[in-house]
């Protein structure tokens, strides 16, 4: 038994639109990771922008939803349109993302002083470990060496990033900020914060 094959133009309509709808799902992606930073700085107009950008997307995922109930003559007509508000959607999500990812003063600062924090405690909770290796063990002093590790390569993102001003030493800065705080908040777990 063999099943129907779909019109040539019916599938070519299907997958342009399951395109169009893969495009607005990574913009929704990407404003749910903006909205997240923005909540994280308790950045209220960034917040409001992020709305903004929210209520785009929206009106987006409506006009893709009339295009599939017109005629076969209005689909090109629409599937130009909305192609052309997801590319403009695209671009301000990429500008936004620009902006709120740029290292600021103040974040910079907060991040110096989690990194001189991390330090002095790494020397605290040493100092604890040696003294009570025998009933800690081994995995405590890994979790320190990891400490240690995440501490210097933080330190070494940070110095790249401001020498090489380059997205990919941004991305690299914030993904060692994201590892450091992981082996942070896990030696201070362990250790506590005497």
């Amino acid at each position: 038994m063999t099943t129907p094959q779909m019109p040539q133009a019916t599938r070519e309509t299907s997958l342009a639109t399951e395109k169009l709808e893969a495009d607005v799902r990574e913009a929704e992606a990407r404003l749910k990771v903006l909205r997240a930073q923005a909540e994280a700085r308790k950045a209220q107009a960034d917040m409001d922008e992020i709305s903004g950008l929210t209520a785009a997307k929206e009106k987006v995922q409506k006009e893709i939803a009339d295009m599939k109930q017109r005629a076969a003559s209005d689909y090109s007509t629409s599937k130009h349109a909305v192609e052309q508000h997801i590319k403009e959607l695209q671009v301000d999500i990429q500008r936004a993302h620009d902006r709120y990812s740029r290292w600021d003063e103040a974040r910079e600062r907060q991040f110096y002083a989690r990194l001189d924090e991390a330090d002095a405690r790494l020397e605290t909770w040493k100092a604890q470990d040696d003294r009570a290796r025998a009933e800690t063990g081994a995995k405590a002093r890994d979790e320190l060496v990891k400490l240690q590790e995440k501490i210097d390569d933080a330190k070494a993102r940070a110095k790249a990033a401001k020498e090489q001003q380059t997205a990919k030493a941004q991305a690299e800065l914030e993904d060692a900020e994201r590892r450091l705080d992981e082996a942070y908040d896990a030696a201070a777990k362990r250790f506590g914060n005497s």
